[in-house]
């Protein structure tokens, strides 16, 4: 049992130190790419409205944002690393269309740029289970897990998805608190589940 737990720590303790060596090129490379589609500027010195009954003493402080949560982070999200060439092996057009850019994707992902990441992470569907959430590359199809390290994205060994209504879902990685939306797909076969 102590052998697992072991190399269970050495394997996330390798994971940290990659990310920690890769964050630095990523945060220049980014540094340097347009502003995201869209971003909410939020007035932080306005003070929130406070009922005289309520004692100073008891009111709570936000947690900062400063050790590196994205929680308490407003979604920012954009679609300049999106692979739109190609299709799938059953077929499925990687490249989205007019119509479903106008009607699937751009109106919840502007919804969410109203939404915290802890709103988002809290959404939750009719059987009980997140809506949106990480999920490890290692656990999507070969197909997509061969793609994504063609598209020089294995820094990332999570990917988070939205799903987006029925088996319509958004993957993409997350930096601080931006999304890149990379794929988009209409039939959950990226990672597919038993019904």
């Amino acid at each position: 049992m102590g052998n697992k737990s072991e190399a269970r720590a050495a394997r996330k303790a390798s994971r940290q130190k990659r990310f920690e060596e890769s964050k630095k090129k990523l945060i220049d490379s980014v540094s340097g790419v347009d502003q995201p589609k869209y971003i909410v500027t939020v007035n932080d010195t306005k003070q929130p409205q406070i009922s005289p009954s309520v004692n100073s003493d008891t009111i709570k402080t936000p947690k900062a944002t400063k050790d590196g949560s994205r929680f308490g982070n407003r979604v920012t999200w954009c679609i300049s690393q999106a692979d739109k060439e190609g299709k799938w092996s059953w077929h499925e057009l990687r490249a989205w269309t007019d119509q479903e850019w106008a009607v699937d994707i751009e109106p919840p992902f502007i919804e969410f740029t109203q939404m915290t990441w802890a709103d988002v992470d809290s959404r939750g569907s009719g059987s009980g289970h997140k809506m949106h959430h990480e999920q490890e590359i290692s656990t999507l199809i070969k197909e997509a897990r061969r793609r994504w390290k063609k598209l020089g994205l294995e820094e990332f060994e999570t990917a988070f998805r939205f799903r987006l209504g029925g088996t319509k879902r958004a993957w993409g990685y997350i930096v601080q608190s931006h999304f890149f939306l990379v794929w988009w797909e209409r039939h959950h076969k990226l990672y597919p589940t038993s019904k």
